[in-house]
């Protein structure tokens, strides 16, 4: 067994979810199958079968305070507890992450202190390539301001030391999709040791829910947390 795979038990995988009952299964099912530690799903109050299904299937369920992504991660902080011990895995419930690549985050974590999926260009509609424009931007904004670079700030692919995430805890006040360029320039800004695990990146299932409006937050983000 590959070393990485033998650390998968010390693993508490984040899966932040709203009306995702197509496409977490995608997500839940490997993590389990893998023996990752904990599988924990936010929900931030869907209304189809999510926590049905995200239940069903062994994952432990948090309701999560608030709307937005940003708040379902303070939540996980708040009502979960960070062993500085133990490697922390966020992906999305969407299924365009794999869960297959959770090895590649555990062995740069040994390195390290977070890490941070990096995705191809995927091109699948005009709204993916708008998406794609617009995360370039931003990660060259984001570079350029904490002198650190990172190709893709907006992956929704994040591994942490337990001894990080108890330090990036106090400094995330990102409610929305704001939160990776949270993530990303209080890493920076605290010093951090950043690696880029390169990662696969599949369509969503369902539909997209960032917006133009959460890009110029994200943008809003960098500047206030540089500044």
């Amino acid at each position: 067994m590959d070393k990485a795979e033998d650390d998968f038990g010390n693993v508490v995988a984040i899966v932040p979810a709203l009306n995702e009952e197509n496409g977490i299964a995608r997500v839940i099912t490997p993590l389990k199958s893998m023996g990752v530690g904990a599988v924990v799903v936010v929900d931030g109050n869907s209304t189809d079968r999510t926590v049905e299904v995200a239940e069903k299937l062994g994952a432990k369920v948090i309701l999560q305070q608030g709307r937005g992504k940003g708040m379902a991660f303070q939540t996980f902080l708040l009502r979960h507890p960070i062993d500085s011990s133990k490697f922390y895995v966020m992906l999305d419930a969407d299924g365009s992450y794999s869960p297959a690549e959770l090895g590649s985050f555990v062995a740069a974590l040994r390195d390290c202190d977070v890490a941070t999926g990096a995705r191809p260009v995927f091109i699948h509609s005009l709204r993916s390539l708008f998406h794609v424009i617009g995360g370039s931007l931003i990660s060259l904004l984001g570079s350029a301001l904490y002198l650190h670079y990172n190709p893709d700030i907006c992956t929704g692919y994040w591994g942490f030391r337990g001894s990080a995430l108890v330090a990036l805890a106090p400094a995330i006040t990102a409610k929305g999709f704001d939160l990776e360029a949270d993530l990303f320039s209080q890493s920076a800004k605290k010093g951090l040791k950043m690696r880029l695990v390169p990662i696969s990146y599949s369509k969503r299932v369902g539909k997209s829910k960032l917006s133009f409006p959460d890009g110029l937050k994200i943008v809003t983000r960098l500047l206030q947390d540089r500044l």
